[in-house]
C-alpha cells in the first residue's frame, strides 16, 4: 500500500489521508479505497499486466478509458456509472514495474452479487443498458480506435488446441474436461457458425458494457454499473446474453424492450453470445490454472468455475 500511496501523490496529485484494501475483481491483483485530505474517496485498481489473462485488460485501458470518461459525463449516465480520474499528465493509467494504476472515484454501497439482484435493480440496469445502447460510433465526439469488437474468437482455437494437446502435468483438469471433450468441440463449431452466419448481418454497433452481470454493479443511492473492461462497440445482444445467467432474466429483456421499444431483439445473436461467452470462461478460467500458477484455494475455485460452465454449456446446446 506504501508504494500505491507513493504512487498517487506523485502521478495524480493525491496526497491519501487514509488507504483500504478492497474487492477489485477477478482480473486484478490488489485494489484500494483512498481517501484524501480534502474527504474525497478513491477506488484504485491494480493490474498484473505479466500475466496472460490480465494482459488483455491492460492492453485496452487507453482504448476505453476515455470513452468511459465522456459517458460519466452525459445527462443520461451521470451517477450511473463509474467515473475515471486521469493522472496528472492526461493519461488514463500509470506503470510502476509490472503493476498498472487505474483511478476512479469511489462509490459507496453493495455489490448484490449475480443471485440476489432484485427486480427492481434489474429494471434499473435494463434501464442503464438502454441509455448504454443508444450510443453508435457516430455520437462519441473523438476517435475511437480499436473500439470495435474482435470477431475472431481466439478463445476458440486456443480451447480445442488444448482439446486436442493437454498437458499431463494439469491432469487434475483430465476427468473434469475429457468426458466433455466432444461436446465442448461441438460447442465450438456451433459458436464460429453463428458467427459467420448471424453475427455478420446483425443490429448496428452500439456501446456495450460486455459484463453487465450482479458482481459488476454498486447499490447506491441508485444501482451504478461498474468493472467497464470490455466497453465495446458490438450488437445490443452483446450485453443482452447476460439474461441467461440472470435471476430475473425475463425480466430484464422486458425492461429493456420497454425503455428501447424501436429496437428488436435478436435471439439468433444472443444464442451466439450466450454460447461464445460460456466458452471464453472456460478457457480463460484453464488458461489461469495452467499458466499463471494459483494458490491451492484459487485453484479449486478456478476447477468450480470451468465445471460450472460446462453444465451450462450442455443446458445452451
Amino acid at each position: 500500500m506504501d508504494q500505491a500511496s507513493r504512487l498517487l501523490k506523485s502521478e495524480y496529485g493525491i496526497i491519501s489521508d487514509s488507504i483500504f484494501p478492497v474487492t477489485g475483481g477477478f482480473s486484478t491483483k490488489a485494489a484500494y479505497r483512498v481517501a484524501d485530505l480534502d474527504g474525497i474517496h478513491y477506488f484504485v485498481k491494480v493490474y498484473d499486466k505479466s500475466l496472460p489473462t490480465t494482459r488483455f485488460f491492460v492492453e485496452r485501458i487507453d482504448t476505453y478509458m476515455p470513452v468511459l470518461d465522456w459517458l460519466s459525463t452525459s445527462p443520461a449516465l451521470c451517477g450511473r456509472i463509474l467515473t475515471p480520474i486521469p493522472a496528472q499528465t492526461g493519461a488514463y493509467k500509470v506503470e510502476a514495474n509490472a503493476d498498472v494504476y487505474v483511478v476512479f472515484l469511489y462509490i459507496w454501497g453493495e455489490v448484490p452479487d449475480i443471485q440476489r439482484m432484485t427486480r427492481a435493480q434489474t429494471v434499473e440496469l435494463a434501464e442503464i443498458l438502454a441509455h448504454l445502447h443508444d450510443i453508435d460510433k457516430a455520437a462519441i465526439p473523438f476517435e475511437t480506435p480499436d473500439l470495435a469488437e474482435d470477431i475472431s474468437l481466439p478463445f476458440c482455437d486456443q480451447l480445442m488446441g488444448y482439446l486436442s494437446e493437454r498437458d499431463a502435468k494439469y491432469d487434475v483438469l483430465d476427468p473434469l474436461v475429457s468426458p466433455h471433450g466432444n461436446m465442448l468441440r461441438t460447442a465450438i463449431r456451433e459458436t464460429l457458425y453463428l458467427r459467420d452466419a448471424t453475427r455478420l448481418e446483425y443490429s448496428p454497433l452500439v456501446l456495450c458494457h460486455g459484463d453487465a452481470h450482479g458482481n459488476n454493479v454498486i447499490q447506491s443511492k441508485r444501482l451504478v454499473l461498474a468493472d467497464w473492461e470490455g466497453l465495446r462497440l458490438a450488437p445490443a445482444e452483446a450485453d443482452l446474453f447476460i439474461h441467461a445467467w440472470h435471476p430475473h432474466g425475463d425480466t430484464l429483456l422486458e425492461a429493456y424492450a420497454a425503455a428501447r421499444n424501436k429496437y428488436r431483439i435478436n435471439h439468433e445473436l444472443l444464442r451466439f453470445y450466450t454460447l461464445s461467452r460460456r466458452i471464453e470462461d472456460i478457457w480463460v478460467d484453464i488458461q489461469r490454472l495452467t499458466e499463471e500458477s494459483p494458490d491451492e484455494v484459487e485453484s479449486a475455485k478456478l476447477l468450480n468455475w470451468i465445471n460450472q460452465g460446462i453444465k451450462e454449456v450442455q443446458i445452451i446446446l
